[in-house]
């Protein structure tokens, strides 16, 4: 609908959207380690959930009972947000086969996930590609209603999950795929250390919300910005933000 807004959980950052983000498109969030990616996403699907909308939490680099714990660390109730879990197993150096991720797997409520990690199958161990994860989100699509989709993170689906020759065809394709599945979706990219982030999949993207992370002698001091956002204005000032015991806020200056 004309005007309609997404709204991402952070008061400060939808002031910088004016508004929330345009539905039913992807976007990146961009940042280097330990910048707070993850943690926006998951306050984004939890806006949802507020809502009354579905989301879907791809892990692609951390165990999904360890992405649980570090969120409840905030105090969050993340027990119905549903999770699939997309990490390859780690390969073996002989040259047993390798089965691809399964279009039966099924993502889990948080609350429902066991304690410890999944352990790599004795026989063969599975990989991801991007193929067979896109495969994958298109079962699962086409049998559920999935509002909201993180995908965390695109760079360890780059690193791990794709073939040197089908890299810029396959993400061209994924990205393609998100956008026509009309789901708002966050991809969260890891760039150097006051870096920025120069790959396809940004390019590809209808936006992209930036996290700087500079440490100074006082500690370590936080920016948001947001880089690219088609078809909307935004604010183009780069914002202090924080990570507290609530999660991530931004301090939006007052319009």
């Amino acid at each position: 609908m004309p005007g309609e807004r997404v709204r991402t959980g952070i008061e400060g950052l939808d002031q910088m959207l004016n508004g929330g983000l345009i539905p039913h498109r992807p976007y990146i969030v961009s940042g280097p380690l330990g910048s707070g990616k993850s943690t926006l996403c998951m306050q984004f699907l939890l806006q949802g959930l507020k809502e009354g909308q579905h989301g879907l939490f791809v892990a692609l680099e951390e165990p999904p009972n360890e992405i649980r714990y570090n969120m409840e660390s905030y105090g969050w109730k993340v027990g119905d947000v549903e999770i699939l879990d997309a990490n390859s197993d780690i390969r073996r150096f002989e040259p047993n086969p390798t089965l691809e991720i399964s279009s039966e797997i099924a993502p889990v409520a948080m609350k429902n996930l066991p304690a410890k990690i999944r352990k790599t199958p004795d026989g063969t161990s599975r990989e991801i590609t991007v193929h067979s994860l896109q495969q994958s989100l298109k079962n699962l699509f086409a049998n559920k209603q999935y509002d909201r989709v993180v995908i965390d993170s695109v760079t360890a689906l780059r690193q791990f999950c794709m073939r040197n020759f089908e890299e810029n065809v396959s993400t061209q394709s994924f990205m393609r795929f998100l956008s026509e599945s009309e789901k708002t979706a966050l991809l969260t990219v890891e760039t150097p250390s006051n870096g920025t982030s120069s790959k396809l999949e940004t390019f590809l993207a209808r936006g992209e919300i930036r996290l700087y992370k500079f440490r100074q002698d006082i500690g370590i001091k936080r920016f948001i910005s947001i880089e690219k956002f088609k078809g909307s204005s935004h604010m183009e000032s780069i914002l202090p933000m924080e990570l507290n015991e609530n999660g991530l806020a931004v301090h939006a200056r007052a319009s």
